[in-house]
């Protein structure tokens, strides 16, 4: 019994070691595994998201999120292109990596920093929503609700209700899609009854719904609200700001961070980096688990998506 029990506590204080490992990273705990990463354009056209922690990290330390390249709604083109053109409403993936201080973000697709020329649209574009994080392991609005939802605003062309580029917390979100020729609650939102919903009409023309790490049960909430769209920042607590490493090409300084240019072929590349100060928090062990809940729901979502990406949990 004595030698079991050694045993076991030893498997125990290896798996606990290697918690404290990032390849490439050096020695440090990781504070942001179980966090759900989510980001969606002003419209709702596409929306994507990372959970860390769901796939290993490369030997740079970065953890890639690959979307459906088949469920960005371009209009008349459904989630297609005029001929000669690529989909700026396609999102196509979104990469992080997480070092013992700082957080780099990496999101790619076709949508430039500044926004698709779009005359209806309020300010004469659409373009992205506000990126948003969640370390508690609830869901979106479940976060939000008990204020553990966290906000990043980084582009300055959008229709946020902060000006601040910067990392805020307790945020509460709003949506902009009715003033963005967006998925609206009246259309629907994202999964709600009836044909003009996004699932709905990416169904339609032809294509694959996917978000990421997530599937749309992270956002309604588990079907209690399938017309879930919120895509901006309402109001929150600025904390510090952000610092940008590609606004659109990637540069050396990203790929200098060991950053796989190849991972996604969107033509537009974002990517920022920001402080762990002031985010990382103290998370209760029961509460933790709760995390697991998100990570079952990205699981199902794998199914659903292109056979050629893998799934590993840790």
């Amino acid at each position: 019994m004595k030698t079991q029990s050694l045993f076991n506590l030893l498997k125990i204080g290896v798996a606990t070691f290697g918690i404290f490992f990032v390849a490439g990273q050096g020695a440090y705990a990781s504070d942001l595994k179980g966090t759900a990463f989510s980001i969606s354009l002003e419209c709702m056209n596409d929306t994507t998201g990372l959970f860390m922690g769901q796939t290993p990290t490369d030997a740079s330390g970065w953890q890639y999120a690959l979307d459906s390249n088949k469920d960005g709604m371009n209009g008349n083109y459904w989630v297609g292109a005029a001929p000669g053109t690529v989909n700026p409403y396609d999102i196509s993936g979104m990469a992080i990596k997480e070092t013992a201080t700082s957080v780099i973000v990496a999101i790619n697709g076709n949508m430039k920093l500044t926004g698709e020329a779009e005359g209806g649209a309020l300010g004469g574009q659409i373009g992205y929503g506000d990126l948003f994080f969640n370390m508690a392991g609830k869901t979106f609005e479940n976060a939000m609700s008990s204020g553990d939802l966290f906000g990043i605003h980084f582009s300055s062309v959008n229709a946020s209700g902060v000006q601040q580029l910067g990392v805020y917390s307790g945020v509460q979100a709003k949506t902009v899609t009715d003033s963005k020729e967006g998925y609206s609650v009246g259309y629907g939102g994202l999964a709600g009854d009836g044909w003009i919903s996004y699932e709905t009409q990416v169904k339609q023309g032809g294509g694959v719904v996917g978000y990421g790490d997530l599937t749309s049960s992270y956002f309604t909430n588990n079907g209690k609200d399938n017309t879930f769209n919120l895509n901006v920042i309402d109001s929150g607590k600025y904390l510090n700001g952000i610092s940008f490493l590609a606004q659109g090409d990637v540069t050396q300084q990203l790929l200098t961070t060991g950053y796989d240019a190849n991972k996604f072929n969107g033509t537009q590349t974002i990517a920022f980096e920001f402080k762990k100060s002031g985010i990382v928090q103290s998370t209760p062990e029961p509460a933790s688990l709760a995390g697991l809940g998100i990570v079952g729901l990205a699981l199902a979502g794998s199914k659903r998506r292109k056979k050629s990406i893998s799934v590993a949990i840790g």
